[in-house]
């Protein structure tokens, strides 16, 4: 008997009327994003490499979508530029999904530094790496690898210099050591 007063209870107050405060409010629902796509704009500190004896700056901007976390480009291919003053040609790099510059020693002994970049590609954590040298008012790509990078520490020691020579370090996505890690690939920059 008391359950079934219960249960009573039970319809009598779920079919009660709904008032007006009750009517009125809606439901609360996720507020919209305005602004879905963001302008990102990156400086680099890329030392000397025109050897005009002033330190350069490398400027990447791109369009950033915050719903999707991806680069938003509005067509296929994603292309990035590399810009840098006015007098410096732009570095273009095709589908790339993000890219970080920094600034290299001098591997090619023309008596300014070079620039190494990471461009990111959609094979989840693969970056291919690259060293340019400018050179005649030109950009020239002295060596080019890939490598896995997960952590920042994946982007230091890509140059290294054995017996006088300098090595671009990189890793075959294909082959793996013993260890069961990627072979590491030694591209050579300098004679």
């Amino acid at each position: 008997m008391k359950i079934r007063f219960l249960i009573l209870l039970l319809v009598i107050y779920s079919c009660g009327t709904k008032t007006e405060k009750s009517i009125s409010k809606k439901p609360e629902l996720e507020k919209p994003i305005l602004n879905e796509i963001e302008i990102h704009k990156k400086k680099f500190f890329v030392g000397d490499f025109d050897n005009d004896k002033i330190d350069d700056t490398a400027f990447v901007n791109y369009k950033w979508n915050v719903i999707t976390n991806e680069i938003e480009c509005g067509k296929n291919n994603c292309d990035i530029d590399i810009q840098f003053k006015s007098n410096i040609p732009k570095i273009s790099f095709a589908q790339s999904l993000g890219i970080f510059v920094a600034k290299t020693e001098d591997v090619n002994n023309d008596k300014a530094n070079e620039i190494i970049v990471f461009s990111r590609t959609n094979q989840g954590w693969w970056n291919n790496i690259s060293i340019w040298s400018f050179k005649n008012r030109t950009w020239h790509m002295i060596a080019k690898t890939n490598a896995f990078i997960s952590e920042d520490k994946d982007f230091e020691n890509r140059i290294i210099k054995e017996k006088g020579k300098y090595y671009l370090i990189g890793q075959d996505k294909w082959e793996e050591d013993e260890n069961g890690n990627f072979k590491i690939i030694k591209v050579k920059l300098s004679n």
